[in-house]
């Protein structure tokens, strides 16, 4: 009999735990804390599969949690649960938690169980490469202007010509970087050019560039996304986690040191999917609350034809 994947509930309301873990004690191996410390003593007594953790506790917010447990168990599958619309939690959730995705309070539980035993699949399926930190030599030394040619470039996608000069001022000796104004630009960049990470706007020249990063995501999931913003619509930002899968969130007016940081790990986590293709299960992307758009994903699918040919040439 094949064993159980591990599910760990945490929220300080035993109520929601316990009813979580009636919902899932026949097909998991379910344990549950009250407490992010709690957890954490059975994260380092399990090997668990998935965490669940809501995002109000008293003690740890689920934020603080799930960065602890990305730090200490990798392999994991990460998800917040959350009932209120905290743009700053969520964005810290996503650059230092790396949450797979977010499930909102009062949960659908339909949504919650197929989120779940996705989770679970995935971390079945990749837990003998999760745990390990695998990175190829260019991860850690970013393009020069001198760099071979093999060396993922920047993608730029901004209408703003003044924001797309700042980006590119401040990673721009350590990454060829390319710009781009609205979709159609981007889409012949991507044809053309060897990209490794792409930082996008919400909306570029009127258009929402969130089905354009979801089909990327599903096609070429290795492919890393940032997104930079000036919303302060947590919705919108819940929605470019769950369903395209974004890397990192960044906030406008653009932060050099910060940038930066955020750049340079999308450009290591690239890097981690070209050495080990089998990660990328771990971004795969949920379910759309929109309709897709069939026009978008064939001009998509036919500008990358190639992509994956040249990928494939560059790892091996």
């Amino acid at each position: 009999m094949a064993q159980k994947a591990k599910l760990l509930f945490v929220d300080d309301e035993e109520r929601i735990v316990n009813l979580l873990r009636t919902m899932f004690r026949s097909e998991y191996e379910v344990f549950t804390a009250t407490s992010g410390r709690e957890a954490l003593e059975i994260i380092a007594a399990q090997p668990i599969d998935v965490i669940v953790s809501d995002q109000r506790m008293p003690e740890m917010l689920g934020i603080e949690l799930l960065t602890q447990v990305c730090k200490r168990s990798p392999a994991t599958m990460r998800i917040l649960l959350t009932g209120y619309s905290d743009l700053a939690a969520i964005i810290g959730s996503v650059n230092e938690g790396e949450v797979f995705r977010f499930i909102n309070k009062p949960w659908d539980h339909e949504e919650i169980k197929n989120i779940i035993d996705e989770a679970a699949r995935i971390a079945k399926e990749t837990r003998h490469v999760a745990a390990k930190t695998v990175e190829r030599a260019a991860a850690s030394a970013p393009a020069t202007a001198g760099a071979p040619a093999e060396t993922p470039e920047l993608l730029l996608l901004d209408d703003s010509q003044v924001d797309r000069n700042a980006m590119t001022q401040i990673v721009g000796a350590e990454y060829k970087v390319h710009g781009a104004a609205n979709i159609a630009e981007a889409l012949k960049i991507l044809e053309q050019r060897d990209i490794g990470v792409i930082v996008a706007e919400a909306r570029v020249g009127g258009s929402d560039t969130k089905q354009l990063l979801r089909t990327l995501k599903k096609h070429y999931p290795s492919i890393t996304t940032v997104m930079m913003t000036q919303l302060a619509d947590a919705d919108v930002v819940i929605k470019l986690i769950n369903e395209a899968q974004i890397y990192r969130v960044g906030t406008k007016p653009i932060r050099s040191s910060v940038f930066q940081i955020i750049v340079a790990a999308a450009m290591k986590e690239h890097m981690r999917f070209r050495s080990r293709p089998d990660l990328v299960k771990r971004v795969a992307v949920g379910k759309s609350s929109e309709s897709e758009n069939t026009t978008l994903v064939a001009s998509v699918v036919k500008s990358l034809s190639g992509f994956r040919a040249r990928l494939a040439q560059l790892v091996h």
